[in-house]
């Protein structure tokens, strides 16, 4: 009974660190912290504090018990006048179970008629651990060989070289057809997929100054006929490239790909003659797209 009272008071003596640890820093730290940190994380943290404490206690009980549990069985033998004997543990059981080694002073039982200038050689079998992972390693192998070379379903090391490159040959041809786009070659691309990326890029980045419908706000009205830097799709490209720093608006051209400012004055050129409501008056001058008659055939 000694023995469980030193557990006792150091039971005793735990739970007051637990107590008065916690409450003297969170007088010192948790005041001066609580304001800088989101109290949805302070919670969580505390509940994961509380039940890390809680399973300390829950395994320091155990102990206990178990000490106790062991301490009444001696006593119980010593009165009937028996040896004890501990049962093995859990975990020796376990442990057991996984070598299945023979202990030493029963070595006698698995020697063999082998005789090698007074070295015997002891009938011991492979522990079942190792006999486990070499059953899985064949599941594996198994698994291994229809998933990648019968079914076809997961790419060998050779085939995932071979995507891996097309993908970035994909990449490299479309970055070189981006930095390909100038105010030289830029053209107006009725494509939906190409409308859709402008109206992205349009949205994230031009509504602010043009609003929306492109009725215009701080910026110009992108909607009629009249420009400040000219209407055709080249003069709108080279607009958004280079900025026009003196009336506030930025160079594009060091945020957007090419690619990307294309897209976008493809959308512009939609805008046109959409006659928005709350429309922005006219400014500029009055640009007029050329018409190139086709001579007659011949």
């Amino acid at each position: 009974m000694n023995q469980f009272k030193t557990y006792i008071k150091g039971m005793g003596a735990f739970l007051m660190l637990l107590l008065t640890g916690p409450a003297s820093f969170a007088q010192s730290e948790v005041a001066s912290t609580f304001e800088s940190i989101d109290a949805s994380k302070i919670m969580i943290v505390l509940v994961l504090v509380v039940m890390l404490l809680v399973l300390l206690v829950a395994f320091y009980l155990l102990v206990i018990l178990q000490v106790m549990v062991r301490e009444d069985a001696i006593r119980r033998a010593k009165e009937k006048g028996v040896e004890y004997v501990e049962e093995p543990s859990a975990w020796s059981k376990f442990y057991a179970g996984l070598t299945d080694a023979v202990p030493i002073e029963k070595e006698a039982t698995i020697v063999l008629d082998h005789d090698y200038d007074g070295i015997k050689e002891l009938d011991n079998h492979l522990p079942p651990w190792w006999k486990y992972m070499f059953y899985a390693s064949i599941v594996f192998a198994v698994i291994y060989m229809f998933m990648y070379h019968i079914s076809g379903s997961l790419p060998l090391q050779t085939q995932e070289y071979e995507i891996a490159m097309a993908e970035a040959q994909a990449n490299m041809s479309e970055a070189e057809a981006g930095s390909t786009i100038d105010e030289s070659n830029i053209a107006f691309s009725d494509d939906p997929a190409v409308l859709a990326s402008g109206k992205t890029v349009y949205e994230r980045n031009c509504v602010a100054c043009h609003k929306a419908a492109g009725e215009g706000g701080i910026g110009p009205n992108l909607t009629d006929d009249y420009w400040l830097h000219g209407g055709s799709i080249q003069d709108i490209y080279n607009t958004i490239k280079n900025g026009v720093p003196d009336k506030g608006m930025i160079a594009w051209g060091d945020v957007l790909s090419p690619s990307k400012m294309n897209d976008v004055a493809s959308y512009i050129e939609t805008l046109k003659g959409t006659n928005p409501p709350n429309a922005k008056a006219p400014q500029g001058e009055l640009y007029k797209a050329e018409v190139i008659e086709e001579s007659p055939a011949e």
